[in-house]
């Protein structure tokens, strides 16, 4: 199974101001030229503003997929901009469901494992002046993912996504996403989830929490903030 990819992205910290509020964020991210290195932080050029939140070895590179900008597209009328989510790599012929917890693809001189499916927040609809964007995200199950660097070395957008090993087939971004914002429903299915060596500590411990308190709908921080 191969994948190709339609743009690498780095991007650096700026400051935003959106009505009376201001923050820092590295979420506004350029296409690079030619090839780039990825240690296990994530890629060399990036930066990541919210560290507690972002980046780190369990989420050092962000990917979202073209099949979700056509989902939006064609579904719901929303025609995304490029790089719209802020991630690192935009991902050709799939989509979340085509992607799997612990998934390991070989891409350039790099090895990555999917480690949890992103947490999309408000920054997404406050960027993009779209309201309850993030919302919609998180009701689609269409968040994009995190991977985490098995084996550095130097890509490009002309490399692509080979599938490695995956262990978990039943276990797709998509499927996780809806048994998380749906805890009180999917109490066999997120114990499941939760036994998956490589699921990132970070999601695990916000999953458990979730689970035990049968949550459902979304996180304080996804809300819109005006």
């Amino acid at each position: 199974m191969t994948y190709k990819i339609k743009e690498i992205y780095t991007g650096l910290e700026e400051q935003l101001q959106k009505k009376n509020k201001t923050y820092k964020t590295s979420y506004k991210k350029q296409p690079i030229n030619g090839s780039q290195y990825v240690n296990f932080q994530g890629l060399e050029e990036d930066n990541q503003s919210d560290k507690e939140v972002h980046g780190g070895v369990q989420r050092a590179l962000c990917v979202f997929t073209q099949g979700s900008y056509d989902f939006f597209k064609e579904k719901h009328n929303i025609n995304l901009p490029t790089c719209a989510l802020g991630e690192n790599i935009t991902l050709l012929d799939c989509d979340d469901k085509d992607i799997c917890l612990g998934d390991r693809f070989s891409c350039g001189e790099a090895v990555f494992e999917v480690s949890q499916p992103r947490q999309p927040c408000w920054i997404i609809s406050s960027i993009l002046g779209i309201k309850k964007l993030t919302a919609l995200i998180v009701k689609e199950g269409r968040s994009g993912f995190y991977l985490r660097v098995i084996k550095e070395g130097k890509i490009c957008k002309e490399d692509e996504f080979k599938l490695q090993i995956r262990k978990h087939e039943n276990l797709n971004i998509e499927y996780i996403n809806k048994c998380y914002y749906n805890a009180k429903e999917n109490q066999e299915q997120i114990k499941e989830i939760l036994e998956v060596p490589e699921l990132s500590p970070f999601y695990r411990d916000d999953l458990l929490k979730r689970y035990k308190n049968k949550e459902f709908g979304l996180e304080s921080f996804q809300k819109d903030k005006e």
